[in-house]
Protein backbone atom coordinates (compact mmCIF):
# COMPACT_ATOMS: atom_id res chain seq x y z
CA UNK A 1 0.00 0.00 0.00
CA UNK A 2 3.15 2.45 0.56
CA UNK A 3 4.41 1.74 -3.00
CA UNK A 4 1.09 2.75 -3.78
CA UNK A 5 0.57 6.12 -2.02
CA UNK A 6 4.18 6.89 -3.17
CA UNK A 7 3.36 6.10 -6.78
CA UNK A 8 0.40 8.97 -6.40
CA UNK A 9 2.86 11.29 -5.33
CA UNK A 10 5.27 10.49 -8.35
CA UNK A 11 2.61 9.69 -11.37
CA UNK A 12 1.07 13.13 -11.76
CA UNK A 13 -2.29 11.55 -11.88
CA UNK A 14 -3.91 14.05 -9.47
CA UNK A 15 -6.34 11.23 -7.73
CA UNK A 16 -7.59 10.19 -11.01
CA UNK A 17 -6.27 7.24 -12.88
CA UNK A 18 -3.68 8.08 -15.34
CA UNK A 19 -3.71 5.92 -18.91
CA UNK A 20 -0.73 7.42 -21.12
CA UNK A 21 -1.56 11.28 -20.95
CA UNK A 22 -4.80 11.29 -19.81
CA UNK A 23 -6.77 11.26 -16.64
CA UNK A 24 -9.92 9.46 -16.33
CA UNK A 25 -12.47 9.15 -13.60
CA UNK A 26 -13.25 5.46 -13.35
CA UNK A 27 -15.37 6.16 -10.19
CA UNK A 28 -18.59 5.19 -11.51
CA UNK A 29 -16.78 1.99 -12.80
CA UNK A 30 -15.34 0.11 -10.16
CA UNK A 31 -18.62 -1.46 -9.80
CA UNK A 32 -19.11 -2.90 -13.08
CA UNK A 33 -15.42 -3.46 -14.20
CA UNK A 34 -15.43 -6.73 -15.23
CA UNK A 35 -12.35 -7.82 -13.67
CA UNK A 36 -13.59 -6.66 -10.43
CA UNK A 37 -13.41 -3.68 -7.98
CA UNK A 38 -10.15 -4.38 -6.40
CA UNK A 39 -7.88 -3.34 -9.45
CA UNK A 40 -9.90 -0.01 -9.94
CA UNK A 41 -10.05 1.20 -6.14
CA UNK A 42 -6.17 -0.04 -5.49
CA UNK A 43 -5.08 2.11 -8.10
CA UNK A 44 -6.99 5.17 -7.99
CA UNK A 45 -4.19 8.07 -8.27
CA UNK A 46 -1.81 6.51 -9.75
CA UNK A 47 -0.36 5.64 -13.37
CA UNK A 48 -1.84 2.74 -14.82
CA UNK A 49 -0.93 2.41 -18.36
CA UNK A 50 1.47 -0.93 -17.82
CA UNK A 51 -1.26 -2.84 -16.31
CA UNK A 52 -4.00 -1.37 -18.50
CA UNK A 53 -1.90 -2.48 -21.75
CA UNK A 54 -1.27 -5.94 -20.48
CA UNK A 55 -4.26 -7.08 -18.83
CA UNK A 56 -6.58 -5.89 -21.24
CA UNK A 57 -6.48 -8.44 -24.66
CA UNK A 58 -8.73 -7.00 -26.98
CA UNK A 59 -9.92 -3.09 -27.71
CA UNK A 60 -13.02 -3.26 -25.48
CA UNK A 61 -11.35 -0.91 -22.68
CA UNK A 62 -9.73 1.15 -25.00
CA UNK A 63 -13.14 1.91 -26.47
CA UNK A 64 -14.74 2.65 -22.96
CA UNK A 65 -12.18 5.12 -22.24
CA UNK A 66 -13.75 8.25 -23.49
CA UNK A 67 -16.89 8.36 -21.47
CA UNK A 68 -14.24 8.70 -18.24
CA UNK A 69 -11.69 11.18 -19.77
CA UNK A 70 -11.24 14.28 -17.99
CA UNK A 71 -8.53 15.98 -19.15
CA UNK A 72 -4.68 15.76 -20.33
CA UNK A 73 -2.17 15.16 -17.46
CA UNK A 74 -0.01 17.91 -16.55
CA UNK A 75 3.16 15.98 -16.35
CA UNK A 76 5.24 13.83 -18.67
CA UNK A 77 5.39 10.06 -17.97
CA UNK A 78 7.62 9.01 -15.40
CA UNK A 79 8.12 5.78 -17.46
CA UNK A 80 9.64 5.17 -21.27
CA UNK A 81 7.97 2.72 -22.46
CA UNK A 82 5.91 3.06 -25.34
CA UNK A 83 2.90 1.10 -26.80
CA UNK A 84 2.45 2.48 -30.02
CA UNK A 85 0.44 0.06 -32.18
CA UNK A 86 2.85 -1.08 -34.94
CA UNK A 87 5.53 -1.20 -32.08
CA UNK A 88 6.99 -4.56 -30.39
CA UNK A 89 4.59 -4.64 -27.87
CA UNK A 90 1.34 -4.03 -29.14
CA UNK A 91 2.63 -6.75 -32.29
CA UNK A 92 3.63 -8.94 -29.76
CA UNK A 93 0.02 -8.66 -28.03
CA UNK A 94 -1.82 -9.15 -31.11
CA UNK A 95 -0.06 -12.44 -32.08
CA UNK A 96 -0.50 -13.97 -28.89
CA UNK A 97 -4.38 -13.45 -28.66
CA UNK A 98 -4.42 -15.67 -31.63
CA UNK A 99 -2.48 -18.25 -30.23
CA UNK A 100 -4.92 -17.90 -26.61
CA UNK A 101 -7.74 -18.28 -28.76
CA UNK A 102 -6.44 -21.78 -29.33
CA UNK A 103 -6.13 -22.61 -26.16
CA UNK A 104 -8.76 -25.75 -25.10
CA UNK A 105 -10.98 -24.82 -22.58
CA UNK A 106 -10.31 -27.51 -20.75
CA UNK A 107 -7.00 -26.91 -19.84
CA UNK A 108 -8.20 -24.05 -17.97
CA UNK A 109 -11.01 -26.78 -16.09
CA UNK A 110 -7.96 -29.08 -15.75
CA UNK A 111 -6.39 -26.05 -13.56
CA UNK A 112 -9.32 -25.02 -11.61
CA UNK A 113 -9.85 -28.47 -10.59
CA UNK A 114 -5.95 -29.60 -10.02
CA UNK A 115 -6.04 -26.18 -7.42
CA UNK A 116 -9.55 -27.07 -5.77
CA UNK A 117 -7.72 -30.28 -5.39
CA UNK A 118 -4.85 -29.26 -3.32
CA UNK A 119 -6.91 -26.87 -1.31
CA UNK A 120 -9.06 -30.40 -0.30
CA UNK A 121 -6.07 -32.65 0.50
CA UNK A 122 -3.92 -29.72 1.97
CA UNK A 123 -7.10 -28.62 4.64
CA UNK A 124 -8.01 -32.77 5.05
CA UNK A 125 -4.14 -33.76 5.89
CA UNK A 126 -4.42 -30.76 8.44
CA UNK A 127 -7.09 -32.09 10.45
CA UNK A 128 -6.02 -35.64 10.23
CA UNK A 129 -2.58 -34.65 11.83
CA UNK A 130 -3.94 -32.66 14.40
CA UNK A 131 -7.03 -35.26 15.09
CA UNK A 132 -4.27 -38.50 14.88
CA UNK A 133 -0.99 -36.09 16.20
CA UNK A 134 0.37 -37.45 12.70
CA UNK A 135 4.22 -36.00 12.03
CA UNK A 136 3.91 -37.55 8.37
CA UNK A 137 0.41 -36.31 7.41
CA UNK A 138 1.88 -33.23 8.88
CA UNK A 139 4.77 -32.96 6.54
CA UNK A 140 2.25 -34.07 3.90
CA UNK A 141 -0.12 -31.35 4.64
CA UNK A 142 2.25 -28.62 4.31
CA UNK A 143 3.99 -29.80 0.58
CA UNK A 144 0.35 -30.31 -0.60
CA UNK A 145 0.19 -25.92 1.24
CA UNK A 146 3.82 -25.13 -0.84
CA UNK A 147 1.92 -26.76 -3.84
CA UNK A 148 -1.61 -24.90 -2.87
CA UNK A 149 0.24 -21.12 -2.91
CA UNK A 150 2.33 -21.84 -6.36
CA UNK A 151 -1.13 -22.80 -7.71
CA UNK A 152 -3.38 -19.68 -6.12
CA UNK A 153 -0.79 -16.92 -7.03
CA UNK A 154 -2.12 -17.43 -10.74
CA UNK A 155 -5.60 -16.50 -9.88
CA UNK A 156 -4.61 -13.37 -8.17
CA UNK A 157 -2.89 -12.13 -11.47
CA UNK A 158 -6.93 -12.38 -13.14
CA UNK A 159 -10.22 -10.91 -12.25
CA UNK A 160 -11.58 -11.19 -8.24
CA UNK A 161 -12.10 -15.08 -8.00
CA UNK A 162 -12.48 -17.26 -4.38
CA UNK A 163 -9.34 -19.36 -5.51
CA UNK A 164 -6.72 -16.14 -5.18
CA UNK A 165 -7.63 -16.66 -1.48
CA UNK A 166 -6.21 -19.91 -1.35
CA UNK A 167 -3.31 -17.99 -1.36
CA UNK A 168 -3.99 -16.56 1.95
CA UNK A 169 -3.26 -20.17 4.21
CA UNK A 170 0.41 -19.35 3.09
CA UNK A 171 0.10 -16.59 6.00
CA UNK A 172 0.77 -14.13 2.61
CA UNK A 173 -1.71 -11.53 1.70
CA UNK A 174 -2.84 -12.28 -1.49
CA UNK A 175 -4.21 -8.60 -2.15
CA UNK A 176 -0.70 -7.50 -1.15
CA UNK A 177 0.77 -9.81 -3.46
CA UNK A 178 -1.48 -7.96 -6.15
CA UNK A 179 0.59 -5.27 -5.35
CA UNK A 180 4.16 -6.01 -5.00
CA UNK A 181 3.89 -9.07 -7.35
CA UNK A 182 1.31 -7.77 -10.02
CA UNK A 183 1.35 -4.41 -10.08
CA UNK A 184 5.16 -3.95 -9.46
CA UNK A 185 6.98 -6.88 -10.52
CA UNK A 186 5.49 -7.93 -13.26
CA UNK A 187 4.87 -4.37 -14.54
CA UNK A 188 8.49 -3.37 -14.03
CA UNK A 189 10.25 -6.48 -13.70
CA UNK A 190 13.69 -6.14 -12.43
CA UNK A 191 14.50 -2.29 -12.25
CA UNK A 192 13.99 0.01 -9.34
CA UNK A 193 10.36 0.39 -9.62
CA UNK A 194 10.07 -3.39 -8.85
CA UNK A 195 9.32 -3.92 -5.55
CA UNK A 196 10.06 -7.01 -4.89
CA UNK A 197 13.77 -6.12 -5.73
CA UNK A 198 13.79 -3.13 -4.23
CA UNK A 199 12.65 -4.26 -0.89
CA UNK A 200 15.74 -6.54 -0.02
CA UNK A 201 18.38 -3.71 -1.01
CA UNK A 202 20.33 -3.68 0.78
CA UNK A 203 20.72 -7.48 2.05
CA UNK A 204 20.56 -8.41 -1.46
CA UNK A 205 21.77 -5.91 -4.84
CA UNK A 206 19.87 -7.52 -8.15
CA UNK A 207 20.03 -4.07 -9.61
CA UNK A 208 23.17 -3.33 -11.72
CA UNK A 209 25.93 -2.05 -9.90
CA UNK A 210 29.42 -2.65 -7.79
CA UNK A 211 28.13 -5.08 -4.85
CA UNK A 212 29.24 -5.42 -1.46
CA UNK A 213 31.97 -7.67 0.00
CA UNK A 214 28.39 -9.15 1.81
CA UNK A 215 26.51 -9.66 -0.65
CA UNK A 216 29.22 -11.02 -3.15
CA UNK A 217 30.05 -13.73 -0.19
CA UNK A 218 27.91 -13.87 2.65
CA UNK A 219 24.01 -13.33 0.86
CA UNK A 220 24.13 -17.18 0.28
CA UNK A 221 24.41 -17.84 3.62
CA UNK A 222 21.99 -14.99 5.21
CA UNK A 223 19.69 -15.45 2.49
CA UNK A 224 16.94 -17.87 3.65
CA UNK A 225 17.53 -15.70 6.87
CA UNK A 226 16.22 -12.78 5.22
CA UNK A 227 13.50 -14.23 3.29
CA UNK A 228 11.80 -16.27 6.32
CA UNK A 229 12.07 -13.31 8.37
CA UNK A 230 10.48 -10.92 5.82
CA UNK A 231 7.71 -14.16 5.02
CA UNK A 232 6.78 -13.98 9.24
CA UNK A 233 6.79 -10.76 9.24
CA UNK A 234 4.48 -10.50 6.24
CA UNK A 235 2.18 -13.10 8.16
CA UNK A 236 2.58 -10.41 11.54
CA UNK A 237 1.54 -7.52 9.31
CA UNK A 238 -1.75 -9.42 7.65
Amino acid sequence: IKWLEGRSDDDGAEGLWRIHDNLYDLTNFIKTHPGGRDWIELTKGTDITEAFESHHLSDKAEQLLPKYYVRKARTKRNFPWTFHEDGFYKSLKRNIVKELERLPQKSITKSKVLTDSLMVFYFSLFLISVYFKSFLCGILSGLCLGLLTVAAHNYFHQKDNFRRFYFDFSMMCSREWRISHVLSHHMYTNTISDLEVSTVEPFFQYLPGEKTFMVKYVSWIYGPLVYALLFIGSYLKT
